[in-house]
């Protein structure tokens, strides 16, 4: 029997088709694609730049117009109070309306009502106005109408004398707290424990603790025991 040689061994396998611009196209598509988020970000941040860059600078906010004699803040049935560095009462400030006009630097209290502490000596010292008027630097304080001015008694030590109470009234007084001088130079009434002393001006430096009172001066001394 003879047997037919087998058909001849199957050629190698067919070569890889070429790859068309078509495929090529999409291959470069895929991998930029994975880039372009940050491609246009990038761009973004560019044009931005841009625009921040050509636009004017901000103008500075303008200052409001100071209208005259009209207040720029009020306050009514207020309590103001002024403490030191070491967090210690100094003042305190009571009305029934607080009025500021910025065109005179001016602060205006209606029934004022004010208290102070002198650490340095222990004093108190209070006022009451129907009227308290003083500048932004608090450096003079006007008290306009039945003025009333204590400054309350300082008990003694076994070095200085007992201080008696001292009261001075009158339509007007100014205080200087630089100077702690209070002066008048309106009709006057100065009251030290039992002596009372008028006059038509005044001149109290709390400092030294000396009043000097001139005009037409009466005074009524008590008698000392």
């Amino acid at each position: 029997m003879t047997v037919g040689a087998s058909p001849a061994a199957a050629g190698p396998a067919s070569a890889a088709r070429p790859t068309t611009p078509r495929r090529r196209w999409h291959g470069l598509w895929d991998r930029v694609s994975l880039y372009l988020p940050v491609l246009l970000m990038g761009a973004l941040a560019a044009i931005s730049y841009g625009i921040v860059r050509q636009l004017p600078p901000l103008p500075a906010a303008p200052d409001a117009p100071v209208t005259p004699g009209v207040p720029d803040y009020r306050l009514e049935d207020f309590v103001l109070r002024r403490y030191d560095a070491a967090g210690q009462l100094e003042s305190t400030l009571r009305g029934k309306a607080l009025a500021h006009y910025p065109d005179r630097a001016v602060l205006l209290v209606q029934e004022a009502d004010l208290e102070r502490w002198a650490r340095a000596d222990g004093h108190r010292l209070w006022a009451r106005a129907r009227v308290l008027q003083t500048d932004d630097a608090r450096t003079v304080v006007h008290l306009r109408g039945d003025v009333r001015v204590v400054r309350e008694a300082l008990a003694g030590t076994p070095q200085t004398k007992t201080t008696p109470r001292l009261t001075f009234e009158g339509q007007a007084l100014t205080w200087h707290e630089t100077q702690r001088l209070l002066e008048s130079d309106q009709p006057v009434r100065v009251t030290r424990g039992a002596d009372v002393l008028t006059g038509d001006r005044l001149r109290y430096d709390e400092a030294r603790g000396v009043a000097d009172v001139t005009g037409r001066v009466r005074a009524t001394l008590a008698a000392r025991p």
